[in-house]
Parts: structure tokens; sequence; C-alpha cells
């Protein structure tokens, strides 16, 4: 019984998708210490070099976000929402929508501000892995910001270059 007890929660553990997202310097993208893990549907701290998990920070579902309650994960109130191509900030328990904090168009994350989204100048670019900042009215690509290793939700990266 302990066995087959043992043999599921190995599986359940398994089973969680890990990410790790590592700071990233310089034109190239060079690879540095881990930064936070994406793990489920949670979003850590990254402790040490190699991507330890920390305490959680954010919570999040396929559409809100929501800080933690604790550093086990709780949920706490709301943080962000997406909606469309906005990516706006939240309030209350439900998190509820406030004002534009991102637009997206294809690779490229602009600024933006107000409920109805605003265009402000570039913020950052996705590209393969790597996330650049970007320049401008045209987002042009600057220096890599993030790496990283493994599939990561676009609301998990979003959360994270929000609190950057």
């Amino acid at each position: 019984m302990l066995l087959t007890v043992s043999l599921l929660l190995v599986g359940a553990l398994a089973s969680a998708q890990r990410s790790i997202v590592r700071w990233a310097y310089g034109p190239f993208g060079t690879v540095g210490d881990a930064a936070f893990v994406v793990e489920g549907d949670r979003i850590y701290q990254a402790c040490g070099p190699f991507g330890e998990r920390g305490p959680c920070l954010w919570l999040f579902s396929e559409d809100r976000v929501f800080h933690s309650g604790d550093a086990h994960g709780g949920k706490g109130q709301g943080a962000f929402m997406m909606e469309g191509n906005g990516f706006h900030r939240a309030e209350g328990a439900f998190a509820n929508k406030g004002a534009c904090l991102f637009l997206l168009e294809k690779e490229k994350v602009f600024r933006a501000d107000g409920v109805f989204c605003n265009k402000g100048n570039g913020g950052f670019v996705l590209e393969r892995g790597t996330v650049f900042i970007a320049e401008g009215a045209f987002a042009n690509k600057s220096d890599a910001l993030l790496q990283t290793d493994g599939e990561i939700p676009l609301i998990a990266l979003l959360t994270i270059l929000a609190g950057l």
C-alpha cells in the first residue's frame, strides 16, 4: 500500500510542467543565473544559479493572475488579467480589470495605458525563447533580458515582465 501511494505521488510530481526563466545579457542573449521557476500554475522566485524553487510569487489561470497569499502558493488578491491582446492590471479577490499594462502585436509587446489599451512605446520583443528589451515606437530589438528553458504560457511570461 505504501509503495503504491509513493509511486502515485512521484508520478504526480513528475507530471507538473517545470520551466526555468534565466537572466540574459547582451544582443545575443548570453544566459545567466535562474530568475524564476514556472511550475504548473504557479510562478516561483528562483534560488541559486540552477533554479531551485523559492517562494511562490503568483498563481495564474488561462486569463487571470493572482498574487500569492503565502510562500507556498495560497491564492491572494488579483494582480493581472489577459483580455484579447491586452494585458491589464487587476484588483480585488476576483481580479477585476484595471488599467492596461501591455498590448501584444505578434512577437512585440508594447507598453500601454488606460482601460482601452492606448499603445505606447515598445517594451519587449519575444523571439524563440529569448525576451529582448524593445525601444521606440516601432519596438526595435535591443539587448536580451530573459531566456526561457521549456514552454512557458504567455500569461506567465507577461506576469514576470510586469513584475520586473
